[in-house]
């Protein structure tokens, strides 16, 4: 509580503890979450590890999102949150179903297979952590920003995307946020 204090963001006590609680509720799960696939996968390389984090955080993000939704009983928030992500998986997988070949957009994945662009991982991970800072605030998304990031990152190195896959899922999240998502009163 006291390194939350010497950080100072203005928070009042309240604000703090809930923050706090958020946070090690979420951490918590992902650290359930990576115990449970280090025992099932404890022979996998450091490769396949990077991505299966990836993978975890794609979905803890949106989880993580559902929190201060229902603590705070913000219905206008959580029907925000669902049109947002209707909405980007709508676009992403027109894209990969057929209209990047349209604008003439190679879907061809770095390592084989098809259905590249946009990175679906991504776009998940960032609908969540774009909802969070303008929903909320940047202070919410002090975590879920960066986890975002990781996820892109993830993707790049484990070669299921190009970088302009994930470049172009965080700006469909951007938009999509900016058009749909309103600050919480």
């Amino acid at each position: 509580m006291k390194l939350l204090k010497s950080i100072n963001f203005h928070l009042n006590e309240k604000e703090l503890i809930n923050i706090k609680n958020v946070n090690i509720c979420y951490f918590a799960c992902l650290l359930l979450v990576l115990l449970i696939n280090i025992v099932l996968n404890y022979k996998e390389s450091a490769h396949v590890w990077i991505e299966i984090i990836g993978s975890i955080i794609q979905i803890a993000i949106p989880v993580y999102v559902l929190v201060p939704v229902l603590w705070k009983k913000d219905k206008t928030g959580a029907i925000q949150m669902i049109k947002m992500l209707i909405v980007i998986l709508s676009i992403t997988w027109a894209f990969k179903l057929g209209l990047s070949q349209v604008f003439g957009i190679s879907d061809l994945r770095p390592r084989g297979g098809t259905m590249s662009f946009p990175s679906g991982h991504t776009s998940g991970a960032f609908s969540g952590a774009i909802f969070m800072s303008l929903r909320y605030g940047w202070k919410y998304a002090l975590i879920s920003l960066p986890l975002a990031s990781l996820v892109g990152f993830t993707r790049i190195y484990s070669l299921a995307h190009w970088p302009i896959d994930v470049i172009a899922s965080i700006i469909l999240c951007t938009i999509s946020g900016f058009l749909l998502v309103k600050k919480y009163k």
